[in-house]
């Protein structure tokens, strides 16, 4: 009876798995697109999915979401919604991670004076969204950490 005990207690020890946390900071860091619907997935689990507003502070943790997951490779899309605009990684996690994710999007220096022009002198009409990204796509960054940021 006490080495059935035993090895049951080791079944259970050794098959339970392993939990570490993803913590991930989700920030919108465009002066030009004030709000923009941000969108995390890890595993086929959204995690987060609204509209984040630029804040001015760095580092900019007004979007905190922790998760805990299993040891192991997992999937962590970071979309924009409604949009092209995705970016997928397959991250390891032997133990906690921390997570930076930010959208990034800058006008190009001279796009409200280059839509004057076009209103002016018969360009394109209501190139709003158009001349924007000419040129210039927003992007969407990761930055992984295997140890604890530091707050200072």
């Amino acid at each position: 009876m006490k080495k059935l005990l035993t090895f049951t207690f080791l079944i259970l020890l050794f098959s339970c798995e392993s939990k570490v946390d993803g913590i991930f900071y989700i920030s919108n860091g465009s002066q030009d697109q004030t709000e923009i619907p941000l969108r995390l997935i890890v595993d086929n689990d959204t995690i987060f999915d609204q509209n984040a507003k630029y804040t001015n502070i760095a580092p900019d943790l007004q979007y905190i979401e922790n998760k805990k997951l299993t040891k192991g490779k997992h999937e962590i899309i970071f979309e924009v919604a409604n949009s092209d605009l995705k970016r997928m990684e397959n991250v390891e996690f032997e133990k906690d991670k921390w997570i930076f994710l930010s959208y990034e999007f800058k006008k190009p220096a001279d796009s409200i004076r280059k839509a004057e022009l076009d209103k002016s002198f018969g360009g394109i009409k209501d190139s709003t969204n158009l001349f924007l990204y000419n040129g210039r796509k927003p992007s969407l960054t990761f930055h992984i950490m295997e140890n604890e940021p530091i707050h200072q």
